[in-house]
Order: C-alpha cells, then structure tokens, then sequence
C-alpha cells in the first residue's frame, strides 16, 4: 500500500510534531492531515505530549476559577490573576521546550507531564 502525504511532505513526522503545537487548529492538522496518512513515531510522540500539556493547561486554568477566592486574597502577594500569569509562563516555557524538541526531530518528553503523556494518550498510534 502506497503511503500518501499532505502536499507532498515526507519529513518522517517532523511536520505533524511541529504544527501540533499550534493549539486546536495545529493540532487537528498534525493529527488529521499529517499523522493519520502517515503514521510514525514522531509524529505520535509529539502529539500525545502536546495533547496532555493543553488539557493539564485548561483543567489547572480553568480548576482556578473554582477556587473561593477568599482562601487567596488572604495572601496578598498571591491572588488569582497573579497565579494564572505564573502558570501561564510555566506553560509556555514547557510549549517551547517541547516545540523545540519537534523542530529538531528529537523525542524528548516535556518536563513533569511528558512521560505520563505517553501512557495516557496511547490510544494515538505509531505507524507499523
């Protein structure tokens, strides 16, 4: 079975890495357009670390405005939009990190969540 390749691209998953970290619509072009016509390794691994590092991202964001604000505004160094800026920064500098493990085609797991990644997404599948 001939493989095929979106617009003629065959970068041994280079490309599905790197656009899977461009949040939903990257995501959605690493995994349908690049990934799913030609299964591999990289492009799995990529897709798996960048999928775990946006729902950690959304539940911790999105868990904060859960929290009584009363139990932070007691601390008046921390409140909840200084917290949100920090994770935020967290976040990017792990988006970077894992973003420049996909440029340079290597499989480097992103920091604190990356291993975990491979085992909750395995369901994304490596090419034979």
């Amino acid at each position: 079975m001939e493989r095929r390749y979106l617009f003629g691209i065959d970068d041994g998953g280079r490309t599905a890495g790197m656009v899977s970290y461009f949040f939903v619509i990257g995501w959605s072009i690493g995994f349908f357009g690049f990934h799913q016509p030609n299964k591999n390794t990289l492009s799995a691994f990529h897709l798996r670390q960048t999928l775990c590092l946006y729902m950690t991202y959304l539940v911790i964001w999105f868990g904060l405005s859960f929290v009584p604000v009363s139990m932070i505004e007691q601390n008046v160094i921390f409140n909840i939009d200084t917290l949100k800026v920090v994770i935020t920064m967290l976040f990017l500098g792990l988006w970077v990190y894992g973003l420049n493990a996909a440029t340079n085609s290597e499989e480097k797991p992103i920091p604190v969540i990356g291993p975990a990644a491979q085992h909750i997404f395995a369901f994304i599948k490596e090419g034979q």
